[in-house]
């Protein structure tokens, strides 16, 4: 398993235009105890206890007194901001007056309280780069906002929500000032980063998965467990530190590219709920992740989903694609689930493989197993990772059916612990559980034959790719990996 630091993420975008291969063994490899990519900004923004923020301000000598934290939820006027950023940025208070009022700023209350509009239309005119913003406020139409939120003057709460009404209080004056002049004190905002709304394609989930790791670097650790036949990278990102392990994966089928989405949202709004410390649903995100981590593997199949999104000219195989759809009933590439070289994934795996039915006889979009058991390396990849790092509980996105699988011929104790686990996940997604789909080949079947450990199949939606669903997909599985973090901690 290779982590991807920081720096080798910076060389990724480099070089994989050109070889992912070359990028693969460039990296550094380890056993996933690596420390976090390092940043600039901090990751939490102090608190008065930690610094003073009036310090910095009350060095500015233009107040008749010096501010204290006695009086740090007393609002600031408009005169004393106006006064402390003339002092910010080397200008006489009479100029900077008629540079802001020349702007639009109002002036026609000096002693009135700044609000929170007024203090970025400040920042904003000597601080912000608007065309360089990436998105932290969305659909509010304040692309300054977004630009301070990146150079970390401004803290963006919890609920994205700019409150520009609101009053400023002199603590948060001074902690702006502060900012302003000690770039170490700067806040590392998390900008929002997935689209789910859009065909979720291979490079979307490397530019994607890159960028969650900047935005949350003390809780997602972003890892290469392996690489497909055309040498693109089968990631998985780690969200937590706890000892235990549950792994979540998607796109082991390639026209199920909509569950990658999924996990890609979850990862981003799990990681969102941790950073702020805050409960989604009943869930304390980051209680949860601190004693079993996520490992979310989003997409198994790149070159399969490159096929299916982008048609046979955007991989190397595309020839031999063509070959093998005109060989089997199927239209086009909208319905290809195999990997480029047209073995089905989900039945490679070491479980009842050679007694498996419905089975293609040669090189197919679906149901073709292979010539032997993990002949593929994207199922390998997943296979030795699986066996690494010895998850507690897997879950298998897949389209389509809004039903959870489960079975694969288990008894006894483990046969009742799996049911209950799969009638908790049904209750909470509405999906049904009460299908059996007993065959071989799966990674589920394996995980439950070879691990022990509880594997669920999880079905979503009800027609493959179609983004008009994505609002009930979401609604029923937003909490699914939560509640599965849950059901691992109540087996102890």
């Amino acid at each position: 398993m290779t982590e991807l630091s920081q720096i080798n993420r910076q060389i990724f975008s480099t070089i994989m235009a050109f070889t992912a291969l070359i990028l693969f063994f460039a990296v550094v490899y380890n056993t996933g105890t690596g420390t976090p990519a390092t940043t600039s900004f901090a990751e939490n923004p102090p608190t008065q206890e930690d610094v003073d923020y009036f310090a910095y301000l009350n060095d500015l000598n233009v107040l008749d007194k010096d501010w204290t934290s006695r009086q740090a939820d007393l609002y600031a006027s408009c005169q004393e901001s106006i006064q402390i950023f003339a002092a910010v940025l080397g200008l006489g208070k009479t100029a900077y007056q008629a540079e802001l009022a020349a702007a639009g700023f109002d002036l026609h209350d000096p002693e009135r309280p700044i609000n929170r509009g007024d203090l970025y239309f400040l920042l904003a005119r000597e601080f912000a780069a608007p065309e360089a913003a990436e998105t932290y406020f969305p659909g509010q139409g304040k692309e300054e906002a977004n630009a301070l939120a990146k150079l970390g003057i401004i803290e963006v709460p919890f609920d994205r929500k700019l409150r520009l009404k609101e009053k400023i209080t002199r603590l948060e004056l001074a902690a702006t000032v502060a900012r302003i002049k000690e770039p170490k004190l700067r806040v590392h905002n998390a900008p929002v980063i997935v689209n789910p709304r859009q065909p979720y394609t291979y490079d979307r989930l490397q530019a994607d998965l890159m960028a969650l790791a900047d935005a949350y670097p003390t809780l997602i650790k972003l890892y290469a467990i392996g690489q497909s036949v055309e040498g693109r990278i089968i990631f998985a990102a780690r969200l937590g530190q706890g000892e235990k392990n549950i792994f979540l994966d998607a796109s082991i089928h390639a026209s199920e590219w909509l569950t990658t989405s999924l996990l890609m949202k979850m990862l981003e709004e799990y990681a969102h709920y941790a950073k702020y410390n805050e409960t989604l649903g009943s869930f304390p995100v980051a209680e949860l992740i601190d004693e079993v981590s996520m490992w979310f593997i989003p997409m198994i199949n790149p070159d399969g989903v490159t096929l299916v999104l982008e048609g046979p000219e955007a991989v190397q195989h595309g020839a031999l694609a063509k070959k093998i759809l005109a060989q089997s009933k199927v239209q086009d590439f909208s319905g290809w689930k195999a990997n480029i070289r047209g073995v089905d994934l989900n039945r490679q795996f070491p479980a009842s493989w050679k007694r498996m039915i419905n089975v293609a006889p040669r090189p197919a979009p679906s149901h073709y197993k292979g010539e032997k058991p993990l002949s593929e390396p994207e199922a390998r990849a997943l296979y030795e990772f699986t066996l690494q790092q010895q998850p507690a509980l897997t879950l298998s996105f897949h389209q389509q059916g809004e039903i959870i699988y489960w079975y694969n011929r288990q008894q006894g104790e483990q046969l009742q612990r799996d049911r209950q686990i799969a009638r908790q996940l049904g209750a909470l997604t509405g999906y049904r559980s009460d299908h059996l789909l007993v065959n071989g080949g799966k990674y589920m079947d394996w995980v439950i034959a070879e691990l022990k450990t509880p594997a669920m199949i999880v079905e979503v939606g009800t027609v493959v790719g179609d983004l008009q669903q994505w609002d009930k997909i979401w609604r029923q599985n937003r909490l699914l990996g939560l509640k599965a973090l849950e059901v691992v901690l109540q087996a102890e």
